[in-house]
């Protein structure tokens, strides 16, 4: 599904390089959730921003579900980008001048489907977070933890091929970030691919895979859980 190899990406200025990525090669398969840790600077943003068509690279080869997208034109990258990836950020991102329904409605526009469609999606994905209920609420009139909701509901609108979330419980206390992880693991267990950038340890040990970033180079890469084998606290007593 996403496949880097040897990927570079140096930033230029007229005094100095700085090198973010360094032969950075990582292959995530259909189904994987993948979280992605790492010290601050080690380039797991730009390794997000890359996988997510928002930035290009220096050198190296990006395959995206078998596609060079290091031929696509800026029109093709963004088509791509909404129609192939979801979008979830710390910061919710959320529109506060419009509704739950609107924001999540936002998306959808931009590929072009009909009102009704459009409607079911919006209606069946807020559902699915546990939100049908406050469509009508503007963002403000939610917790945290809701809004963060609404912006997974928004990214899986679209029907995503897969998701990258950039510390989706970052601004969230213990108990909502829970609840969010909770979520995303139930969403990948339903076939859609994730990959998560976060700084708690123990979040990122609930993954499927594990990848450390250090000096913009994979340092590690584990497999946490093996999806055919019950951990479940029953199953282990």
């Amino acid at each position: 599904m996403l496949s880097m190899t040897n990927i570079s990406k140096v930033f230029q200025t007229d005094e100095i390089q700085t090198h973010a990525l360094r032969d950075f090669s990582l292959q995530v398969n259909e189904g994987d959730f993948v979280s992605v840790t790492g010290p601050s600077g080690s380039g797991k943003t730009t390794f997000l921003n890359i996988a997510g068509l928002l930035e290009t690279f220096t050198s190296g080869s990006f395959l995206l579900d078998d596609i060079n997208v290091s031929g696509l034109n800026d029109k093709q990258r963004s088509r791509f980008r909404n129609e192939k990836i979801g979008f979830i950020f710390q910061s919710f991102n959320l529109i506060p001048d419009l509704n739950l329904f609107d924001n999540v409605d936002v998306p959808l526009r931009y590929l072009g489907l009909k009102g009704k469609e459009r409607k079911e999606r919006i209606e069946h994905h807020l559902d699915m977070v546990g939100l049908a209920s406050r469509m009508k609420h503007l963002p403000s009139q939610l917790s945290g933890g809701q809004q963060q909701r609404v912006a997974i509901a928004r990214a899986l609108a679209t029907h995503p091929r897969f998701l990258l979330a950039d510390e989706p419980t970052g601004n969230l206390d213990t108990h909502m970030a829970q609840s969010v992880m909770s979520l995303l693991e139930d969403i990948n267990t339903k076939g859609t691919t994730i990959i998560m950038v976060t700084h708690d340890n123990e979040l990122a040990k609930r993954a499927s895979r594990k990848i450390q970033i250090k000096d913009g180079r994979v340092s590690e890469l584990d497999k946490v859980i093996d999806h055919d084998i019950d951990v479940s606290p029953q199953a282990i007593a």
